[in-house]
């Protein structure tokens, strides 16, 4: 008969890395490096996001785990159908304030969003998540704009972070000030200086985590590639060709034959996940594969997708910044 474990040993065992309970050989698995609990006993941002996308839907599990319902891909495929269904010009303007605005006072939103909003219920009131409240104050993200995770340290203080942008600096430390108006983050690099809080209550909407996750920050991707891709000549990007079955289509005539990409970007947190759901789609054909683009930051675990993928041509991976490149590199004539 097994030992009773005790409950603070499990509770310190679950804020540590999961290595322990991998099976042999998961060495290089980065689930390994994954902790459930932060220091508040609350469930860290990496379970939720790979509840979605690892979930085998279990009928009990549903009235305690909300975000169980349905897997990453079908969520995923359920918000962009929501949008498609728009006139393009319509559904390319909410794809970009989606990507540009995840967080604003409502009447800033109904002011960009115009006669659009109120369709869809992609915003939520930033009031009613205590997660991200510091003091009563509120810290978007430099890189994504999206709301900051505020963990308390004590006295007062509050170690502030992006969990999707933690390896570019996305880290920093609040404590409390005298007077009114936001506190002002420490450390975080060139990059605190950026950050200017906002009232935790009041008027302030931001949207869901499965629309950050699935639309805000590929969305940012894909603008960013786009404008690093401006102006170029010789060169043509259109966003989001025929009905967003991928999302830029790339162009190059000069100075050599015509090439192109066909791009599709992804910000999930599993490789191991999406290639499942990559897998799942059918080959959409042609003499250009689709590239799926993934942020540089994950550009570790690429050998993981790519291995996952070997069996379909119709696909190669890479990262955003190195896309970039291998299209410049072509416009220069070195490919």
């Amino acid at each position: 008969m097994a030992a009773a474990l005790d409950m603070g040993v499990l509770r310190r065992g679950l804020r540590r890395g999961l290595a322990p309970l991998l099976p042999a050989g998961s060495d290089d698995d980065p689930l390994g490096e994954m902790r459930l609990l932060d220091e508040d006993s609350l469930l860290c941002d990496a379970v939720e996001d790979l509840g979605r996308e690892h979930l085998v839907p279990q009928q009990a599990l549903m009235e305690y785990w909300p975000w169980a319902r349905l897997r990453a891909e079908q969520e995923e495929r359920q918000l962009y159908s929501e949008i498609r269904r728009l006139p393009p010009d319509d559904y390319a303007r909410v794809r970009e304030l989606l990507a540009s605005d995840p967080v604003a006072e409502q009447g800033v939103l109904w002011e960009k969003w115009g006669g659009l909003w109120g369709r869809f219920g992609f915003f939520e009131p930033v009031s009613s998540w205590p997660w991200c409240n510091a003091a009563g104050w509120c810290f978007p993200c430099p890189t994504c704009v999206w709301p900051m995770r505020a963990q308390s340290a004590g006295d007062g203080v509050f170690v502030v972070s992006c969990d999707a942008h933690l390896l570019e600096g996305a880290q920093y430390t609040c404590r409390p000030v005298r007077g009114r108006g936001a506190p002002v983050l420490e450390g975080g690099g060139g990059l605190a200086g950026l950050v200017e809080g906002f009232p935790a209550a009041g008027d302030y909407l931001a949207v869901s985590r499965t629309v950050w996750r699935y639309l805000t920050l590929p969305g940012r991707m894909e603008f960013a590639i786009r404008d690093a891709l401006t102006g170029i000549a010789g060169l043509d990007v259109l966003m989001y060709p025929n009905s967003d079955r991928y999302d830029l289509h790339i162009t190059a005539v000069d100075p050599l034959v015509a090439k192109g990409w066909r791009v599709d970007a992804k910000a999930w947190r599993s490789f191991g996940a999406l290639a499942d759901a990559l897998l799942e789609r059918p080959a959409m054909g042609g003499a250009v594969p689709l590239t799926i683009v993934v942020p540089h930051r994950q550009r570790s675990d690429l050998p993981l997708l790519r291995a996952r993928l070997a069996g379909r041509p119709d696909f190669e991976v890479m990262t955003d910044k190195a896309l970039v490149a291998e299209v410049l590199r072509w416009c220069r004539g070195e490919s």
